[in-house]
């Protein structure tokens, strides 16, 4: 558990993942396999090349550095893809988690 608590490409599926339970999201199509690949913090984004010395810009927008937040919530190619709602809710429980994780212990 300590290993796992190092682990920079778990930090936000800890934040999300509060117990251990059968997830009912999760099935055998893309949409399924991308939401996994976000929560764990394994989606195979251009930050990665960075450990390479290769540019880690998006492909799709030219932003300097394709990560996690920028491909699910500011990349403007993907925008008419994305359920504004959704990502509204979502920035929302990322900032209060961080605020009880952080600042109001």
């Amino acid at each position: 558990e300590e290993e796992l608590e190092k682990r920079t490409s778990t930090h936000i599926y800890r934040i999300f993942k509060t117990e251990i339970k059968v997830e009912q999201c999760y099935d055998n199509r893309l949409e399924s396999k991308i939401l996994f690949q976000a929560r764990a913090n394994t989606l195979e984004l251009n930050k990665r090349k960075r450990y390479k010395q290769e540019d880690p810009k998006c492909e799709l927008c030219g932003y300097k550095e394709e990560n996690l937040i920028h491909f699910l919530i500011e990349c403007k190619e993907l925008e008419e893809s994305r359920n504004k709602e959704l990502i509204k809710n979502v920035k929302m429980r990322i900032k209060n988690l961080w605020q009880e994780r952080y600042f109001l212990k």
